[in-house]
């Protein structure tokens, strides 16, 4: 069982010549460097690619910290004997160098001793705090953690026999022990920082896994049943091996507008615009799965009709009637609607532009758009939303 608990790597500046003629050594993802206890002859200095620290205890491969280009691994200045206390396996493909402990001893012996002394200091402490996280690590996920704790706390809220019975609707019974006390017991037996507490309790509420409701003015109390917490706490858990990307993670458009504040309509044409990663969007797949059972794929491929107060981009034009558009398009400078057309990827958008020009107009448009060479966006956005506005407001007017 692998527990990941490194820091990111960094990038830093190459602590060596590079042209001094050092061994180098390539090494693929998953590579082992070397392993604790071995003899140590060398440090390592990472030229590309990043590098795992880790210790396994208990079974358990705890990584460390993961180091980047610039970084040095290997040497222990504060022991005697030179041997790892460590492991070290490649995360990605790395280039690296390998630095003699001769070498080495020969850089430090003109370093002051004060400076020598930092240094093993240094060394030790960060030994002692690896051995101590490693030792420590808890190696279950906070929402299993939690989900046991709140189990315990409900079996003494409602009683065993309860808990583990149905109420006389069937449905599961419900503890409510008060939040406070979950902060206490959290405290007492997990040794857990109020602040963490409250994340560790977000995320199960994310994850419909409790409530929090004000009981009747007499505090916060945590609603859920104890009957099924923990199983559908490890189910969870063992269904999302990345517990960076748990559900709890995910946050919908509105929620993303109001972190960033910005319109969710504007970021919607953004993404659409393919002008953000793909990862910054997710979907989830049960409600995908749902949709589609339920409205089919015609849900996914048919636009939505706008009604002109709708309208708020040039891709919208598709909704507009013939005349208005023409009314409006006829009096654009040929150029600056070429430049607008070359620029919309919508083909219902742009054929429907194109159709309501007469033809010696469209033949002339056409020339144009062959003949760009370059379009500048922010003038082409600007176009684009004054036609769709001068559309909304004919529309509105006749309505």
């Amino acid at each position: 069982m692998d527990k990941d608990t490194r820091s990111t790597a960094t990038t830093a500046p190459m602590p060596l010549d590079e042209g001094a003629g050092y061994t180098q050594q390539r090494a693929y993802a998953g590579d082992v460097l070397y392993t604790e206890g071995m003899s140590s002859t060398h440090l390592y200095v990472i030229k590309e690619g990043e590098v795992d620290i880790y210790l396994v205890r208990e079974e358990k491969r705890i990584v460390l910290e993961t180091l980047g280009k610039g970084q040095c691994f290997g040497m222990t200045p504060h022991l005697s004997t030179a041997r790892r206390i460590n492991n070290a396996a490649a995360r990605t493909y790395c280039e690296l160098y390998l630095v003699e402990n001769e070498k080495v001893d020969a850089e430090l012996s003109g370093t002051p001793r004060l400076a020598r002394g930092i240094l093993r200091t240094l060394s030790e402490r960060v030994a002692l705090a690896n051995e101590l996280i490693a030792t420590r690590v808890n190696y279950q996920p906070d929402i299993l953690v939690y989900a046991n704790l709140l189990y315990l706390l409900g079996i003494a809220d409602v009683g065993k026999q309860k808990a583990e019975s149905k109420s006389g609707s069937g449905q599961p019974v419900l503890a409510s022990p008060s939040l406070n006390d979950v902060y206490t017991q959290a405290r007492a037996l997990l040794g857990q920082s109020d602040v963490h507490t409250r994340n560790s309790l977000g995320k199960l509420l994310m994850l419909h896994l409790i409530q929090i409701e004000d009981h009747q003015g007499k505090g916060k109390r945590v609603i859920f049943a104890p009957k099924d917490i923990v199983a559908r706490a490890r189910k969870i858990a063992s269904t999302h091996q990345d517990q960076g990307k748990l559900d709890y993670d995910y946050v919908n458009v509105d929620e993303f507008s109001a972190m960033v504040d910005v319109d969710r309509g504007t970021l919607l044409k953004k993404l659409a615009g393919s002008e953000f990663s793909e990862d910054i969007f997710t979907f989830r797949k049960s409600e995908i799965l749902r949709l589609l059972n339920e409205k089919g794929r015609k849900f996914f491929y048919d636009r939505k009709i706008k009604t002109p107060e709708e309208f708020t981009h040039i891709s919208d034009i598709e909704f507009a009637d013939q005349k208005t558009i023409f009314e409006v398009i006829s009096r654009c400078d040929v150029y600056d609607l070429a430049k607008l057309v070359s620029s919309i990827e919508e083909e219902t958008a742009k054929s429907k532009i194109l159709s309501s020009l007469p033809r010696a107009k469209r033949e002339e448009l056409e020339f144009e758009m062959s003949a760009l060479k370059q379009v500048d966006p922010i003038e082409v956005m600007q176009l684009g939303n004054g036609i769709i506005t001068q559309i909304k407001e004919k529309m509105t007017k006749r309505a």
